[in-house]
């Protein structure tokens, strides 16, 4: 059995050589490769679907594999996996966070509520701000909801 570190030091040397060609030279080489990938991701779906019907337990031992998981990423057959909800909530407050900013106010997390609640703080200009509310729910609350599906809910709290 092939180590992986060996392959990938392969196809980086290959890389490598494939770079100082001529333009219609890895064009060609593109194209080859792209077949190849084709005819692997075909095989792969079919395998998947084949499988799957048989003994999804088995599928889902082998797509713990790193190896077998990356490949099926790289062919868009399985899902990148999600980060956790509350490196999302971050993500999404961070998004909003410069126009807040824009007019001295801030927002913070306060508490994530299972399974579905989120809620923050409008801090700054924006805790007693007339717009306010219009903020949380155009902003905040659109902002959180479109990287957090699983959210229904986001409740501004003093």
């Amino acid at each position: 059995m092939t180590n992986l570190d060996e392959l990938v030091t392969e196809i980086s040397r290959y890389e490598a050589i494939i770079s100082e060609w001529d333009e219609t030279q890895r064009g060609v080489v593109v194209g080859l490769k792209r077949a190849i990938e084709d005819l692997h991701k075909e095989a792969l779906t079919r395998l998947i679907k084949s499988v799957k019907q048989e003994s999804l337990p088995a599928l889902q031992i082998a797509v713990k594999d790193e190896v077998v998981y990356g490949v099926l990423l790289y062919h868009e057959l399985v899902k990148p996996p999600k980060p956790p909800l509350l490196q999302r909530v971050q993500a999404a407050l961070e998004e909003v966070r410069p126009g807040l900013k824009s007019h001295n106010g801030d927002v913070e997390l306060v508490a994530i509520k299972s399974p579905d609640i989120v809620e923050v703080r409008l801090t700054g200009t924006c805790s007693n701000c007339p717009a306010s509310t219009l903020t949380l729910s155009q902003g905040v609350e659109q902002a959180i909801k479109t990287l957090c599906p699983e959210i229904a809910t986001v409740i501004a709290v003093k």
